[in-house]
């Protein structure tokens, strides 16, 4: 349409939205309102030095010139609105998101569209969050309550309602003191005043709908949301993991058991040092505990001739070949000596480089009265127990993310370690 420049430029400056006019065909920028100049920070003459394109971040150009192409090539003609994601740039430098209104006109003998260009940064960035926020609040598996600083539950998502069994709209009429047990009820203004002041977490007991009671442990802070004080609480069910708890030290007591009571010598040693012995291989050293002798040198505890051998041994690595059984003898505090046939064998435990040292009382005499057991006779249990004690470790350190719940995990590392003590006892056996 032909608009007369006088009237054009009332209502253009007028506008309060920056307004751009631009050659359809060169995409050079011929106009600028006043809210443009304020919004972009260029010059009227600034502007006019630029196009339409320079108005983007050389990024973004390509796709640019892909919207603009239909208005360009006549295509298009009419009133086209751009909702998709643009930005633009300031003369600063500055980003900002933006949607765009054109429509075609002829001004000062140019075939040229006049656009109005709104920011929509604070808008898009709300929107964005307000999906996060749904994403997260919806989504996530552990229970989330927004409580009011009287008690009033005000909000919950879907994994509250499964929790605890109501709808939404029952939720909302109950206080958080509703869903505790009632001997945990006194506990919950003094847990709710630190949430408000610095945020607390705790473990409780929460009931559900049908009145069955479980474990909860609940983190909660203060938060303002739309000008209201409320306290933001994430509630994570624990009876499974204080199931896998109770299995674990179960399998751990069971473990110590068959190691502490075992008649047979077990050390652990790390850089030449005992790092863990058991009762029978601490009494061959009298007068001293395990937890005394734990930092001690082990070679020290031998017999001079012993020293080199058995620091030889020591020094293995995991994935060393075993060395075969061998006679050596160590040196109790009090002077006396004692035969020992001794085993070592190499092991990653924690982490760590470690020496499992197995060793069985030769009954007072340095040579066995048989001869010793067979090579493979030896190495199959430890081999045995070196995989037990790994896979253990390994459940221990990747059981969740390798699909398993606590109690399974739990259930498997029991297993683990009962398997890695039974070999250690048939090693000692053969020994």
């Amino acid at each position: 349409m032909q608009i007369e420049k006088e009237e054009f430029h009332r209502l253009f400056e007028a506008h309060p939205q920056p307004m751009l006019v631009y050659d359809t065909a060169s995409l050079q920028i011929l106009d600028a309102n006043e809210a443009a100049l304020a919004e972009y920070g260029y010059s009227r003459e600034e502007f006019l030095e630029r196009t339409i394109l320079d108005l983007h971040p050389p990024e973004d150009r390509p796709g640019m010139e892909e919207v603009l192409e239909p208005m360009r090539s006549g295509s298009y003609r009419g009133f086209r609105k751009i909702t998709k994601a643009m930005r633009n740039v300031r003369k600063d430098g500055s980003l900002f998101e933006i949607e765009s209104a054109g429509q075609p006109v002829v001004f000062e003998g140019h075939e040229a569209r006049v656009i109005v260009v709104q920011d929509v940064t604070d808008r898009r960035r709300a929107r964005m969050l307000q999906e996060r926020y749904e994403a997260l609040f919806e989504k996530t598996r552990d229970v989330v309550l927004f409580i009011a600083t009287d008690g009033r539950i005000v909000d919950a998502n879907r994994a509250a309602l499964r929790a605890y069994g109501y709808s939404l709209a029952e939720l909302t009429q109950l206080r958080i003191s509703d869903l505790r047990e009632p001997g945990t009820v006194g506990e919950v203004r003094r847990q709710t005043s630190r949430a408000e002041s610095e945020g607390v977490l705790f473990e409780t007991v929460h009931r559900r709908r049908d009145g069955t009671p479980f474990p909860v442990e609940v983190s909660s802070i203060g938060v303002e949301i739309a000008g209201e004080r409320l306290l933001m609480s994430i509630v994570r069910e624990t009876f499974d993991r204080q199931a896998a708890q109770e299995e674990l030290r179960r399998s751990e007591a069971r473990f110590r058991l068959l190691v502490e009571r075992n008649p047979e010598g077990i050390a652990l040693c790390r850089t030449g040092r005992f790092a863990y012995l058991n009762p029978a291989f601490a009494n061959w050293l009298q007068g001293e505990s395990p937890a005394q002798l734990v930092g001690a040198k082990v070679a020290e505890r031998f017999a001079p001739e012993d020293r080199e051998e058995l620091s030889a041994r020591l020094a293995a690595k995991p994935g060393d070949a075993d060395a075969r059984e061998r006679e050596m003898t160590i040196l109790r505090s009090g002077g006396n000596r004692v035969g020992v046939a001794v085993v070592a064998h190499a092991v990653e435990l924690e982490g760590e480089a470690s020496v499992l040292l197995l060793a069985r009382e030769l009954g007072g005499t340095l040579h066995p009265p048989a001869a010793p057991a067979p090579r493979e006779e030896l190495t199959a249990p430890v081999a045995e127990a070196r995989e037990s004690l790994e896979e253990a470790r390994a459940l221990w350190k990747k059981g969740p993310r390798a699909g398993l719940s606590p109690q399974e995990a739990a259930a498997r590392i029991a297993a683990a370690l009962e398997a890695a003590a039974a070999a250690i006892a048939r090693l000692a056996e053969k020994i």
